[in-house]
């Protein structure tokens, strides 16, 4: 009896298992399907009301339903990113530019053109005879006036062809006066009779000679006067020594240079200023000047415009004038133009 009865709770344990192994396998496929249902809420227990602190912070609740924003499409993604650029590019283009004349309000855009300042009188100076140097009495830097002396030559060959010509000067005032005596003379002999018309004829002639002769004597004494004056270097202007090119000893030629004069009262400026400004730039217009290397800022105004482009450099030269001189600029100064584009 004991024997029957094993066998069949062993088949009812069997049996046991297997249904609950089956209602275990059906709980599990069905839960997923029942937690995924968002529109269904817990049951709110009367006894204990939930708390809206404890359901933010416990993120691992089945209950709670977490909304998540829409998936947005590819083109409202790209709108996105590109919003952040469009408003960057915008507020690159209202910052002022590269240069602040052009961006500030009532002021149009300008160039800056560089130059020089120029002396309206400066060049080289030399002797217009040939000798050797004996005096230099001038240095480098000395401001000098017109007629001033720089430089002397050896003038003994020139005083002695000048006091050669005085003396034929001299001579042919004599001839000159004798022959007017004969003329004289021959004049009364003829009134008398007792001359001939030959003699008194060459008496006249002698005496245009001797008016001619004395013409040219008193023109070779002026000549020799003047190139014994001309052994001394004279200032042309009021100005300073910026060079010496000879020194006492040298043997010069005419009109070799000796010294190099600059006006520092007549002063100019040179600007070279490119051909896109050919038909804008004005004469009489006033422009804006700086010097850097004495801080100065003035005007000058537009005396003279060259219109010819240089070709490697593409620009053309503007000449300008000081309005007002204090004699600070000196020639060869660094000079900057604002010019309106």
């Amino acid at each position: 009896m004991e024997n029957l009865i094993l066998p069949r709770n062993k088949k009812r344990v069997a049996v046991f298992a297997v249904v609950a192994l089956f209602v275990a396998m059906t709980s599990c496929t069905k839960k997923p399907d029942k937690a995924s249902l968002p529109d269904q809420a817990p049951p709110v227990s009367e006894a204990t009301p939930a708390k809206p602190e404890a359901k933010a912070s416990s993120p691992t609740n089945s209950t709670d339903v977490v909304s998540e924003p829409p998936e947005s499409s590819p083109a409202a993604q790209a709108e996105l990113t590109s919003a952040p650029a469009t408003l960057g590019s915008s507020t690159k283009q209202e910052a002022p530019g590269a240069t602040a004349a052009a961006t500030e309000p009532g002021r149009t855009a300008s160039s800056r053109i560089s130059g020089q300042v120029t002396s309206l009188q400066q060049g080289q100076v030399g002797f217009k005879v040939q000798g050797h140097i004996e005096k230099i009495l001038v240095r480098v830097g000395d401001r000098v006036q017109r007629g001033q002396r720089l430089a002397q030559l050896d003038g003994t060959d020139y005083a002695l062809r000048a006091r050669i010509a005085e003396g034929q000067s001299e001579l042919a005032k004599v001839s000159l006066e004798q022959a007017r005596r004969d003329l004289e003379r021959e004049n009364e002999l003829k009134r008398e009779g007792a001359t001939t018309e030959l003699s008194f004829e060459r008496a006249s002639n002698l005496l245009t000679n001797s008016r001619i002769a004395l013409g040219s004597a008193e023109l070779q004494q002026k000549q020799a006067k003047k190139a014994l004056d001309d052994t001394f270097l004279l200032a042309a202007y009021d100005g300073v020594v910026s060079k010496r090119f000879k020194s006492e000893g040298e043997y010069v030629g005419v009109g070799a240079p000796v010294f190099e004069l600059s006006s520092v009262d007549n002063l100019e400026v040179s600007l070279r200023v490119p051909e896109s400004f050919l038909r804008k730039i004005k004469i009489g217009q006033v422009v804006p000047l700086s010097i850097p290397s004495i801080n100065k800022k003035t005007t000058v105004k537009i005396d003279r415009i060259v219109p010819v482009i240089q070709e490697t450099t593409r620009t053309f030269e503007v000449i300008g004038k000081f309005e007002k001189q204090d004699g600070s600029a000196v020639p060869g100064q660094f000079v900057e133009a604002e010019l309106a584009e």
